[in-house]
């Protein structure tokens, strides 16, 4: 049977989410095996400043990666709720009330008929408020880990880059003396 597109897409987002936390723990790694101190303390400073954003960015990617399959769960349990509802609300029309068991606080209740549709009304009240506040912490920790990633790539480039951009600047200046002697 072939896949319909929000599978796909549910597909794809997830593997692209691990690639970026793979992604990020293997940079994080690498600038750690490769760096050099000493030499210039302001590139000492942004290559410290980008392995504590590619940590922060990994660890925010890991404390989101707990909380994507809770928010499934929960979309889950609103799914299941709503079909029960449909049953009992059509059962009604029928002229039949359907016995509903609820658990709460350990003890478990039957409910029958408009009561179990209005108990179950609740309940997908509960659930979605649930399903909004997980969804809006994972796309927020989404959002930290992407621009803490970016933070942390943007402090190893510059890390990386002031010593060979030094370098260069000590070597061109006696061109640019002979050159504005020229001129």
């Amino acid at each position: 049977m072939a896949k319909s597109a929000a599978e796909i897409a549910i597909e794809l987002r997830g593997k692209f989410e691990f690639y970026l936390l793979a992604l990020n723990f293997s940079i994080l790694g690498l600038s750690i095996q490769t760096s050099k101190f000493g030499t210039y303390l302001s590139a000492g400073v942004f290559e410290l400043a980008g392995w504590f954003a590619l940590f922060l960015s990994g660890v925010i990617g890991l404390l989101r990666g707990e909380w994507i399959p809770v928010a499934y769960d929960i979309q889950s349990k609103i799914t299941t709720t709503a079909r029960r509802r449909r049953e009992i609300q059509e059962a009604l029309q029928r002229g039949i009330q359907i016995e509903v068991p609820f658990m709460e606080g350990g003890k478990q209740t039957v409910l029958r008929g408009e009561p179990a549709a209005v108990k179950l009304d609740g309940l997908m009240n509960t659930l979605e408020q649930q399903h909004k506040a997980t969804e809006d912490k994972v796309i927020r920790r989404y959002s930290a880990m992407r621009t803490t990633f970016m933070i942390g790539i943007g402090c190893l480039l510059v890390a990386r880059g002031i010593p060979p951009a030094l370098s260069i600047t000590e070597r061109a200046k006696p061109l640019l003396k002979s050159l504005a002697a020229t001129w």
